[in-house]
């Protein structure tokens, strides 16, 4: 038995000397310490290639949902402000044949899904609505 734990702590320690063990743990550990900030890089990045097509209807759409979802423009303020759904089912019509890449502009834009969003903003019936004419 204390030959096998030896052994053991033998290779554990021959591999924690290994310099590509130990540049795998320091990059984990920096990306584990920095994820945050590398989440907003990333979201930073998204944001900025929506904002390189800003004039195009898409993009106009999608900030239009955000709008309605989001009246007085301040992030954290999303979940309290109040939801215009009357807008967002009008948006439903000029989504209708365009989901998936309005999907995926809203997506890249606000780092979320258009469809949870709307989920969470409507009642069942105006959802359910907005998804019988969007999708």
């Amino acid at each position: 038995m204390n030959v096998l734990l030896k052994k053991a702590r033998k290779k554990a320690v021959s591999v924690a000397k290994d310099p590509k063990v130990i540049t795998a743990v320091i990059i984990l550990i920096v990306a584990l310490f920095f994820r945050k900030k590398i989440q907003a890089a990333v979201a930073n990045v998204r944001a900025k290639g929506f904002d390189r097509k800003e004039g195009s209807d898409l993009n106009n759409i999608v900030q239009q949902y955000r709008a309605a979802v989001n009246p007085s423009g301040v992030s954290w303020l999303i979940d309290m402000d109040g939801t215009d759904e009357d807008t967002i089912l009008a948006l439903a019509e000029k989504t209708k044949g365009r989901f998936q890449e309005i999907a995926r502009a809203y997506r890249a834009k606000f780092n979320e899904s258009i469809t949870d969003r709307m989920r969470s903003d409507l009642s069942v019936a105006n959802f359910t609505k907005w998804q019988n004419i969007a999708a």
